[in-house]
């Protein structure tokens, strides 16, 4: 199967309203030389153009092909939604079946694309002027779970803001406490995301959440915000190896392998419970940020 990006531009097809309308849409193929490559039950993920608007582009609505490529002419159930008379001309297109739309709840904008570590070399953030783009597999996947993770962060956010307010004392500025609000609620989220795929220290295997740190590979404050909240940057350690990790006592190779400071004496490591044989299992996403912790934060 493979996963496509379709974009559709509202300065000339109101694209919002017809994916809103209808659960079954027709989507064209402008690049042609893709004919051969579109398979029934494709995924595609649907992108909005900035157009006019600056920083309203992005992803909006999850979809799957239905049907072969057809040609299509004097299009009437899209007539509506165009601001040319571009329906009238005969064009090569595929019917889509929208299977989920995110407006405010998950909304997967441009702007945060461009600063993501995996995503950030798509395609279309470089061409911008196509309307089909095939991902790669390592794209395909990377994009999947963070489209299924946005909305968990979203709700994440609405859920624990009011609890926040009440629990800052209120002796310091309303810029100061926004700031810890943020913050907070991004580490919170954070932690339900990576609690939905683990449940242990990827190290020591300790169940009980309340001992479980959500760890970032790239510490907060060297992430974007994009990166503060990317589950593929985190680890669940218990707080013992969270704190190694966290110092760069200890680090790991791209293929899971751990990685031991000489700073660390052997009683030390017998305490703490860690040794050489320890591995943990790490996807792409995670495997470019531990490259980033294993260069800037490991002590040698």
């Amino acid at each position: 199967m493979n996963t496509w990006i379709f974009q559709g531009n509202p300065r000339f097809f109101d694209v919002d309203t017809y994916i809103k309308n209808h659960k079954y849409i027709w989507w064209s193929l402008r690049q042609e030389h893709f004919l051969d490559k579109i398979e029934l039950d494709d995924e595609v993920f649907l992108w909005r153009s900035d157009g006019n608007n600056r920083g309203t582009g992005g992803i909006l609505a999850k979809a799957k092909v239905i049907s072969l490529p057809v040609e299509r002419t004097n299009d009437e159930t899209a007539q509506n939604y165009w601001y040319t008379d571009e329906w009238k001309n005969p064009y090569l297109a595929v019917e889509l079946e929208v299977l989920q739309v995110k407006w405010e709840g998950g909304f997967i904008n441009r702007l945060s694309l461009l600063e993501h570590p995996v995503l950030k070399d798509l395609l279309i953030l470089r061409q911008r002027t196509q309307t089909n783009y095939l991902l790669s597999q390592r794209h395909a996947i990377t994009l999947q779970k963070l489209w299924n993770n946005s909305h968990d962060i979203i709700k994440s956010k609405v859920s624990v803001e009011s609890d926040m307010k009440n629990l800052i004392s209120d002796d310091i500025t309303e810029t100061e406490r926004e700031q810890v609000i943020k913050s907070r609620i991004g580490q919170s989220a954070f932690k339900k995301g990576l609690l939905a795929i683990e449940n242990k220290c990827r190290l020591c295997g300790v169940t009980n959440e309340q001992f479980l740190v959500a760890s970032h590979i790239k510490p907060w404050n060297e992430a974007n915000h994009q990166e503060r909240l990317d589950i593929d940057n985190g680890l669940l350690l218990c707080p013992n190896h969270d704190a190694l990790f966290d110092k760069g006592y200890i680090s790991f190779d791209t293929d899971g392998k751990i990685i031991i400071s000489d700073y660390l004496d052997e009683g030390t490591r017998i305490f703490l419970n860690i040794n050489e044989n320890m591995n943990i299992e790490m996807n792409e996403g995670q495997q470019e940020y531990m490259k980033w912790h294993k260069e800037y934060l490991l002590i040698n």
